[in-house]
């Protein structure tokens, strides 16, 4: 028996081991439970309530009930309005002129939904600042009416925005990125946009920003304007100088090559050729070029004199007449060959002296025939005078003004003895008159001449007012002969008052 209690008495400790162990189990399983218990009621309370330390579009709503936040909201509908400013703008927004209205659930599952219920242990002990992402609701194209004739208003005193492009630089001689400048005009689609977004929590006042401007197309980031500034400095090796008759005639700067580059639409350089065409015309053909053109000199007895532009259809013009065609080819070629040697201005006429804003482009040796005195001069090559005699010039009276200009001597010498004839008489068909010289020598045409004239018995004065000539040079018989044995063919002749 006593053997028998022993070995009962040996079963019986690990008998009250067990029910320790269950007990510790239960506990356990007691703290899971309640653990899981008071997780699960926190995921329901906060699927339904804002966590602590929660603010809504700044406002603070810790520990709310989303649907009462959201019941707030829903009131302010029927009343609600919001000032728009900023960039120029202020103006209120009625909710009754874009169709407002408020959905609760979506507003409170929009608002709720940013905040993770099931990670409240962790999410409780942090700061939230959330937006209302959905709620209310309007019509977008009603809000665009709102703003389109305000913005359009505006915008009609408002700077638009300028793109990046590229620009000469006077410092550095080349081209460079310029950047692009904001402006104050507002970009209708960004402001709806902006407006779009913040409106949803239905603040008082939206506060827009400078993404509601009209932003620059291209920027200075653009790695095609860096491309472009590189192609176009191409043309920019250094200015090249320009000669004419051997003489300095100016400089084709890099800053004046800048300005007839143009760009493609793949930023490819060229240069503008209307462009370097009208610079020619424009600054050196109206500087170089005299035939027909106004000059001003001092004659060697100390007149001054001024000779005006000349009709342009008379012939035998004395000057310089460049040729501007030629000359934008030789510039284009220098450009693009980066050289800066010396052009010669190409002409198609030439004079003897290179002309200097207006003044004589002849040398010493030449015929000044002086309308107002009746009295012509011949000058040689050192300026002194070798002929000079009255004469009788156009009639003034009949409008056979003899014209002024500088001109040239085009006689070939084998013109002795013309016979010269006015024009046809209708009533007889015979010439208007008929006159024999001995001595033509023409310098406009061949309509213009000196000559004699042996039907005359006096020169100078006042003659010419009313009996002058059909517009020639009258000359006494030996003067003309005179005369005859001096010129040379391209001998300058000066006609002026």
């Amino acid at each position: 028996m006593a053997q028998n209690n022993r070995a009962r008495g040996r079963h019986a400790a690990p008998h009250r081991e067990s029910s320790s162990g269950r007990t510790a189990a239960i506990a356990v399983g007691v703290i899971v439970a309640v653990v899981a218990v008071v997780y699960l009621a926190g995921v329901a309370a906060f699927s339904f309530i804002f966590l602590p330390r929660t603010t809504l579009d700044g406002r603070d709503v810790s520990l709310k009930f989303a649907s009462s936040v959201s019941s707030t909201y829903s009131s302010k509908v029927a009343t609600y309005q919001v000032n728009v400013s900023g960039d120029g703008l202020d103006y209120t927004v009625k909710g009754a002129d874009i169709g407002l209205s408020f959905d609760e659930a979506a507003y409170e599952k929009g608002t709720l939904g940013q905040i993770n219920a099931w990670a409240w242990p962790l999410e409780i002990v942090r700061a939230h600042d959330i937006s209302a992402q959905s709620g209310a609701t309007f019509d977008e194209d009603k809000l665009r009416s709102v703003f389109e004739e305000l913005v359009n208003a505006y915008n009609e005193k408002a700077t638009q925005p300028t793109d990046a492009t590229i620009a000469f630089d006077s410092t550095s001689n080349q081209f460079q990125v310029v950047p692009e400048k904001a402006g104050t005009a507002v970009d209708l689609d960004a402001l709806v946009s902006q407006v779009s977004d913040d409106i949803k929590s239905l603040p008082s006042r939206i506060t827009v920003d400078d993404s509601a401007l009209v932003q620059p197309k291209v920027t200075s980031t653009d790695e095609t304007l860096k491309a472009a500034a590189q192609n176009a400095n191409k043309f920019l090796t250094a200015d090249i100088p320009l000669t004419l008759g051997g003489a300095a005639a100016g400089e084709v700067t890099r800053a004046q090559i800048a300005d007839w580059i143009t760009l493609d639409e793949n930023n490819n350089a060229t240069l503008d050729q209307t462009k370097l065409a009208a610079w020619v015309k424009d600054n050196v053909a109206a500087k170089y070029d005299t035939v027909a053109q106004a000059r001003t000199y001092t004659r060697p007895d100390g007149k001054q004199v001024s000779v005006p532009a000349s009709d342009s259809h008379y012939g035998n013009y004395y000057g310089w007449t460049t040729d501007e065609a030629a000359l934008a080819t030789q510039l284009t070629s220098a450009i693009e060959a980066g050289s800066t040697t010396a052009v010669d201005i190409p002409t198609k006429q030439t004079a003897s002296a290179v002309p200097d804003a207006g003044k004589r482009d002849w040398g010493n040796r030449y015929v000044d025939v002086d309308l107002s005195e009746q009295h012509a001069r011949f000058y040689d090559d050192s300026g002194n005078i070798i002929w000079e005699t009255d004469f009788v010039s156009g009639d003034h009276s009949k409008n056979y003004d003899t014209p002024s200009g500088v001109f040239v001597l085009n006689s070939n010498r084998d013109s002795n003895h013309v016979k010269l004839t006015g024009g046809i008489d209708s009533k007889t068909g015979q010439p208007s008159y008929i006159s024999y010289v001995d001595y033509w020598m023409p310098f406009i045409d061949n309509a213009w001449a000196f000559h004699d004239a042996s039907w005359r018995s006096n020169f100078g004065g006042t003659i010419y007012e009313t009996n002058g000539s059909h517009g020639c040079i009258n000359l006494p018989p030996e003067k003309a002969k005179e005369l005859y044995g001096l010129y040379k063919v391209g001998d300058v002749v000066v006609v002026h008052n």
